[in-house]
């Protein structure tokens, strides 16, 4: 990189960006004061050394998996007991593919990417797998990602008892627990047991919102190559975590379980990422010329 930039400078560009929606390089040239073409190898670079970052997302061990089951027993009263993990699906909205664009095209009616992901009970990514077309269903995205495989092989161990919530769109395994079909003749207990499945699998969903809120640029990823597609959503989930686990006032999950229902400003939004908390920004900075010295 052009030593004429500092990491500083890159990470301020790079964060405006991810945290506002459809902002342009002539926009970010403007703001921070640097060429159009500039602004854009600076994002890109940027982006690349913060994938660098990928312990940021780890499988827990069997040991925290049983710290994770206890602590999702204190996020609400009756939550669904031995659960490590909570899954699901999110679509991101991309630019019309130059190739094979029809496999992109979802139900929604637009051009996606999908992102599997699986949470704790702090809304920490535990594992994503993204890249998949639109089109594609949960289940084979499923059973095409490296942690269903390494789980079924043995070769990803799972705590004694640990399963794993998902939506009925998944299919159900001894580790992976999903609600009963309402085929109209649910039972009482068939709806009991949804109930707390779902209230506590929300947490998957409420993880997706918080990233969402953070990372605007999500709401349709408006960049060239499909590759660079996936760099930029994994650069989110890994910041995502960066966050929880480094800032420790971001108190994302309330005590009711809930997201804090914030309408911040776009502006507001990427202050509430860096400039509220200069700490972060720091520790964002070294955590990346440590994994990327040569940045």
């Amino acid at each position: 990189m052009d030593t004429k930039y500092s990491l500083k400078q890159s990470l301020y560009i790079t964060l405006w960006k991810l945290g506002n929606s459809r902002t342009t390089y002539r926009e970010l040239s403007d703001r921070f004061d640097v060429g159009k073409g500039t602004s854009h190898k600076l994002f890109f670079k940027t982006i690349k050394a913060i994938c660098c970052l990928k312990g940021e997302i780890s499988w827990p061990t069997v040991t925290e998996q049983q710290q994770i089951m206890e602590s999702f027993q204190t996020i609400r009263a009756n939550s669904f007991p031995f659960v490590i993990g909570c899954m699901d699906g999110i679509h991101f909205k991309i630019n019309t593919p130059k190739h094979d664009a029809i496999s992109y095209y979802d139900r929604k009616g637009v051009h996606s990417m999908i992102m599997q992901a699986i949470c704790d009970s702090k809304l920490r990514f535990l594992d994503v797998f993204i890249g998949f077309p639109g089109s594609c269903h949960d289940a084979n995205v499923w059973k095409s990602c490296p942690i269903f495989k390494g789980i079924t092989s043995g070769e990803v161990p799972i705590a004694s008892g640990g399963i794993i919530l998902a939506d009925s769109a998944y299919p159900l395994s001894k580790y992976l627990i999903v609600p009963f079909r309402d085929n109209g003749r649910l039972t009482a207990d068939d709806r009991k047991f949804n109930y707390y499945l779902s209230s506590t699998r929300v947490l998957i969903e409420q993880a997706f919102g918080v990233l969402r809120q953070k990372f605007k640029i999500l709401n349709h990823i408006d960049v060239i190559s499909l590759k660079s597609v996936s760099k930029v959503v994994l650069s989110c989930a890994i910041l995502h975590n960066f966050i929880i686990n480094n800032d420790e006032d971001s108190n994302i999950v309330e005590s009711n379980g809930m997201i804090p229902n914030t309408n911040d400003p776009e502006t507001e939004n990427i202050n509430n990422i860096n400039d509220s908390s200069e700490g972060i920004s720091s520790d964002i900075f070294a955590a990346v010329t440590g994994v990327h010295p040569k940045f």
